[in-house]
């Protein structure tokens, strides 16, 4: 009987289940010592990145069209409230917002590990730009309708669940191993700019020109970065085709996931500040008109302010991100968070608002940053893009089930109340994560991530089947 030989991606699995043994073992016996980082994953500048001309093209497109695409994210609410003056239905825009990349996310994050991503990435924007117009379209002419909204939403948010896997897993194809670090903070740095620019460029357009105005311009953003993707060169992917069918594919990355700390702490993490933080700035609309009382103009202050946090987080983190711990960052932003959430539910003037929401804003970005540097750092390619799928999905579902709660809580009982109790929520999690994972320090982990035995592996020869005469060829000796 014939020796069954291992596939390639076995012979991976195997060694990469052995390092990180090592690597769990090595951090148990010195716990204060966070693991050495890999070779070829230390940062050669902040801005190295910028070395590759198609990260550089890719980063400016990715700009633009994201800062379309937080504008079209804070005009829905407004339009939502000016149609129905309900908070629970603003909170389910925000629901219907970002909640279905979570039901796409398994789709999203095989179609990124078994398709070139680049072209992923196109079709993903083809869809979102059509129906930003529709939504341009409609306004502009007076038919737009609360159900015509919101089936707009939904299959936009349906490609945005594909395009932020497949934009995650993009990136690292874009520059050398050696810029991987500063590939990835820069990357999550441009979208917490627009995250900024965005919302306060939205609060200036709808108090001037009105929502058909943002709503167009997302539309246009979008030939930003196709034209970007068409100027990239094609990347084929690691492992084409994959094993199995959809949910099979994805099952397998979950296991993946699940059977590394550094990764499953990660995605904890982000399930925790969206539930609890970002999902009441989806809820800033109603807080700003029925606890404040403003109006357009000073509700797009408001999530500028937030917008402008994530800035000064983004800068931060490409600066000083290697000076300290990813535990200790990512730890410091929640507990940010929590307070932010706090002070922005008993804030009595409008000023205070405006700190509470710059503090989560930078909360947000310490935390998320560090959490997604974390997975970005300890994933195999071979996984990247269902990694980064779970990333997606674990903040695209959690935020919007926070909003939707938040709003009908906020419509039956109180929107401070319910501010206040989500802060308090989010502070008593923290602490009881930072008990159980002793203070979030798998994150901190880097054991080296085999691309390079993947690529050994590929050019190993298959091993020698005994029954076979392969093994009787001697090789002459110079």
């Amino acid at each position: 009987m014939g020796k069954h030989r291992a596939s390639v991606s076995e012979q991976v699995f195997d060694a990469n289940r052995r390092v990180d043994s090592r690597a769990v073992v090595d951090a148990a016996a010195e716990p204060g010592r966070a693991a050495a980082p890999r070779s070829g994953a230390s940062t050669s500048g902040a801005l190295a990145a910028f070395r590759s001309r198609e990260f550089s093209v890719f980063f400016t497109a990715g700009f633009l069209s994201n800062t379309g695409t937080w504008m079209q994210t804070v005009t829905v609410p407004f339009v939502i409230d000016q149609l129905t003056h309900s908070t629970a239905l603003v909170g389910l825009s925000a629901f219907a917002t970002f909640f279905p990349a979570t039901v796409i996310g398994p789709l999203a994050g095989s179609l990124s590990d078994r398709h070139d991503r680049r072209n992923v990435l196109i079709w993903a924007q083809v869809v979102m730009m059509v129906m930003a117009g529709a939504l341009w379209v409609t306004w502009a002419t007076g038919t737009a309708t609360t159900a015509i909204i919101f089936v707009c939403v939904i299959i936009s948010g349906l490609g945005a669940g594909v395009t932020t896997a497949a934009w995650q897993s993009f990136v690292p194809q874009l520059v050398p191993r050696s810029d991987l670090l500063s590939a990835v903070r820069i990357n999550s740095m441009q979208f917490t700019a627009a995250r900024a620019f965005g919302p306060a460029l939205a609060g200036l357009v709808l108090a001037s020109l009105g929502p058909s105005w943002a709503f167009g311009a997302n539309a246009i953003s979008f030939l930003c970065v196709i034209g970007a993707l068409l100027f990239i060169a094609p990347k084929p992917p690691i492992n084409p085709g994959g094993r199995g069918h959809v949910l099979a594919h994805f099952r397998e990355g979950v296991r993946y996931v699940r059977r590394r700390a550094v990764l499953a702490i990660a995605v904890l993490m982000v399930i925790l500040v969206a539930l609890f933080g970002v999902a009441i700035v989806q809820i800033v609309e109603p807080i700003a008109r029925h606890v404040f009382h403003v109006g357009a103009g000073k509700y797009g202050l408001m999530t500028g302010a937030y917008g402008l946090g994530a800035v000064i987080g983004g800068v931060f983190t490409v600066a000083f991100g290697d000076t300290f711990r990813k535990s200790r960052v990512a730890l410091t932003g929640l507990l940010m968070m929590a307070a932010g959430v706090v002070l922005l539910g008993v804030a009595p003037v409008y000023g205070l608002a405006l700190v509470a929401l710059l503090a989560m804003g930078l909360a947000q970005v310490l935390c998320m940053v560090s959490c997604n540097t974390a997975i970005q750092l300890n994933v195999d390619e071979a996984y990247r893009g269902r990694a980064s799928s779970m990333f997606t999905m674990s903040f695209f579902a959690a935020g919007p089930i926070g909003a939707l709660v938040a709003g009908v809580v906020g419509d039956l009982v109180n929107l401070r109340a319910t501010v206040v109790a989500s802060g308090l929520v989010l502070a008593a999690c923290v602490a009881l994560a930072a008990v159980r994972f002793q203070g979030l320090r798998p994150l901190d982990q880097v054991p080296p991530v085999l691309d390079e035995t993947v690529a050994a592996a590929r050019e190993l020869p298959p091993p020698t089947d005994l029954d076979s005469s392969a093994h009787l060829v001697v090789e002459s000796v110079e």
